[in-house]
């Protein structure tokens, strides 16, 4: 899912995608090879597109729970929404796709200063990963979807 959000803002944004893999034993679990973003607007939305993605799945997952012992559905919808919402906190490496990006087109277009603070953001949220902040995020998704989005 976290790839998917990666491909779709990717034809959202106009960028080409050369190569997608969703899932592969090894370091990397996927990935998606495209086009080099020609505007930060789209990179910035290529590498926040798992946040996006994936917590509006969970959310959607969260709010089809319901307590039952006598129905296995309800606890797929729970398993799902866990397993999609721990991987919506975008990678090192999407932050530093941003980075990369965000330095190339300072000078062509200074107003990309704005999105310094969010690459920022994405650093801080990978690396409070390692602190568990990922099921923080996906107990806060389960509340709102659960309390708020029920159906």
């Amino acid at each position: 899912m976290h790839e998917l959000g990666h491909a779709f803002f990717c034809l959202t944004a106009g960028v080409r995608i050369y190569k997608m893999r969703l899932f592969q034993f090894g370091r990397t679990a996927g990935y998606v090879v495209h086009d080099e973003p020609t505007k930060f607007y789209q990179g910035f939305l290529i590498s926040i597109g798992p946040l996006i993605a994936n917590s509006l799945f969970a959310l959607f997952a969260f709010a089809q729970f319901n307590f039952s012992l006598n129905d296995w559905r309800p606890w797929a919808w729970l398993y799902f929404g866990l397993a999609v919402g721990l991987h919506a906190i975008p990678s090192d490496g999407d932050a530093e796709a941003l980075l990369h990006l965000a330095n190339r087109r300072i000078f062509k277009n200074p107003l990309v200063i704005i999105g310094y603070p969010f690459v920022l953001l994405l650093y801080v949220f990978y690396w409070l990963k390692k602190f568990h902040l990922d099921w923080v995020y996906v107990i806060l998704l389960f509340w709102l979807g659960n309390i708020f989005l029920k159906k």
